[in-house]
Parts: structure tokens; C-alpha cells; sequence
């Protein structure tokens, strides 16, 4: 094919009032067969580039490509537009309501022409994830530093180490079905005002206080009405002798001598719970205040509660 003078400095006019081009984007067809004929003529790819307003890597492609019409793109075209998206994630963040939708409920108030699991794959490219709704706890500076400092002083910890923590917790326990809250959420916005859940008043119920470590079930109680609160006297009484009982049998029958962890609950940071708790030789790990996350057996509620 022959190309004059005119035609080229036709396409490098044209070429000359856009922007340069990155190696991002594609050479047109004409651009394309205009970089062969010019290299035909002994032009070189920096002159063909400069005159085309295209890259030189695109003029070697161009040049060592037996087709001048560019491949047709490979894979499916998304559904959703980046802008869509956009208009997406805007709804989706705007309130506690619409972070709790799920993605169906989503398409509905939206009209989207997708399927839930499209959505899905389009919103974890952003980065969005559906996860489970956190209670935001009261952190101060203070609280946020002794939350740091334990996880420093704990983080080479070897998992034989973990595995030797006798991990207990107390929880609420209704005849209800136990439904889980999630939110669409990226990852830094678990404490965000839409994204945490509120606490709410207990349903009737029964206290329910477990434990575990490593794989294995430690003792566990249902804490009878007529008992009351949960007090120091009633913790020292009912619940410490099972912790003892279960430190006693690993160490002599397992030869493990595991560490206990329990919250700053009243009952078990009171003098008299720790006074017992020293008397027969358990010493407590250090735990931070308002960091049930910090505790695995939170997940175990959850699936027992399921």
C-alpha cells in the first residue's frame, strides 16, 4: 500500500492535537498502517512516533504485526461501567440501611441488569467485601496504646504457644434464632459510624460462660437464674475451680500448663477472683481493655449461636 506525504502529515496533524498517547492505549488502524509505510520508507521508529503521535513501542508493534487492525480484545466487557460503580459504592455508603443490603437488595433499589454475583466480583475489585457488623468499642488513647503493646509483646508468639492459652468468655444465650449482621465494607472501615451494629438489650436468655485452647473443649457452665449476677464471690465459687480443675488435669495428665486468659469483666478483675485465683498457683495472662476481638472464642459464639 502507498501513502503520500499529504496523507502522513494528514495523520500527524490529527495526531499532533491530542494529548501523547500512553502505552496504555491503542494506535489506531490508520496509525498503524501509516507507521508500516513510513518504515518502509526508511523512517525510524523515534521519527515515526513523533510524526504519528503515538509510542515507539506501539510503532514496532505496529511494524512486526502482520495485521494492521488491532486483536480484538480477549475476555468478556464488564457489565458495570467504572462510573456506575462509582454510583454504586456512593449508595452503598451512604447509611447503616443500605450497608446491611445484600447484594439482591442492592440491584432491586438500584435497577441494576446484573446478578448478585457480578456485583459481587465488580465491588471486590474495589475492594469491597461483605463482613460480619462489629460493636465499635469505646477506645481512648489509652486503651488504643495497651491494645498496641500486647500485640507487640505477642506477635512472634509460635502457635504451640497459643495452643497452651486456656481462652474463656462468657456470653448471652436465647432460644432465638441468632442472626448475624453484615455490612459491605472495605478493609479500615469496621469501626465506621454505617458500618458497626448497636447494642441492643438482651432478649431473655441464660449466661453461658466457656472456654477452650488449642483443639480442645474446656469446661463450660450455664449460669442458673437463681444464682443472680455474676459477682466475685459467685465467680470465685462456680467458675474458678472449673478453670482449676481443667489447668490441674492438662499439667498432670497432658503435661501442658496452660495460661489463662479472661476480660476485665468486674468479677474477674476483682481482688478477691485474682486473691483465688493466686492461692491456687493460676496466674492470668495480661489481656487489654475492650478487646474481644483480640479473643478467638468470639467465633465460636457465633457458630454455636448458628
Amino acid at each position: 500500500m502507498e501513502i503520500n506525504d499529504q496523507a502522513c502529515n494528514e495523520i500527524s496533524y490529527q495526531s499532533s492535537d491530542q494529548a501523547p498517547r500512553t502505552p496504555s492505549q491503542k494506535a489506531t488502524r490508520d496509525q498503524r498502517i501509516a507507521a508500516r509505510t513510513l518504515r518502509a520508507q526508511r523512517y525510524t521508529y523515534a521519527q515515526i512516533a513523533s510524526k504519528l503521535g503515538i509510542t515507539q513501542r506501539q510503532v514496532q508493534k505496529a511494524c512486526s504485526d502482520e495485521r494492521p487492525t488491532p486483536r480484538k480484545a480477549c475476555g468478556r466487557s464488564r457489565k458495570l461501567s467504572e462510573e456506575q460503580l462509582d454510583e454504586i459504592i456512593e449508595f452503598i455508603s451512604s447509611s447503616k440501611e443500605t450497608r446491611r443490603m445484600p447484594y439482591s437488595r442492592v440491584i432491586q433499589e438500584l435497577q441494576l441488569p446484573v446478578s448478585p454475583e457480578t456485583l459481587r466480583r465488580a465491588l471486590a475489585r474495589r475492594g469491597y467485601h461483605r463482613c460480619k457488623a462489629l460493636r465499635k468499642p469505646p477506645l481512648s488513647d489509652r486503651t488504643r496504646a495497651l491494645r498496641l503493646i500486647w500485640a507487640l509483646e505477642h506477635v512472634n508468639w509460635t502457635r504451640e504457644q497459643w495452643e497452651k492459652v486456656l481462652w474463656t468468655d462468657e456470653t448471652w444465650v436465647t432460644s432465638i434464632y441468632h442472626r448475624r449482621i453484615y455490612v459491605t465494607r472495605r478493609s479500615g472501615e469496621e469501626f465506621d459510624d454505617t458500618c458497626v451494629r448497636e447494642r441492643i438489650s438482651h432478649a431473655p436468655g441464660w449466661m453461658f460462660w466457656g472456654s477452650f485452647y488449642g483443639n480442645e473443649k474446656g469446661p463450660c457452665l450455664f449460669w442458673e437464674k437463681e444464682w443472680g449476677s455474676i459477682t466475685s464471690a459467685q465467680y470465685t465459687e462456680r467458675i474458678v475451680p472449673l478453670i482449676d480443675g481443667m489447668v490441674t488435669m492438662a499439667r498432670n495428665h497432658l503435661n501442658k500448663h496452660l495460661i489463662v486468659m479472661q476480660d476485665g469483666a468486674p468479677s474477674h478483675r476483682n481482688l478477691l477472683t485474682i486473691e483465688e485465683l493466686h492461692e491456687r498457683g493460676i496466674y492470668p495472662i495480661d489481656w487489654p481493655p475492650y478487646s474481644p476481638d483480640l479473643n478467638p472464642i468470639e467465633q465460636l459464639w457465633d457458630w454455636i449461636k448458628d
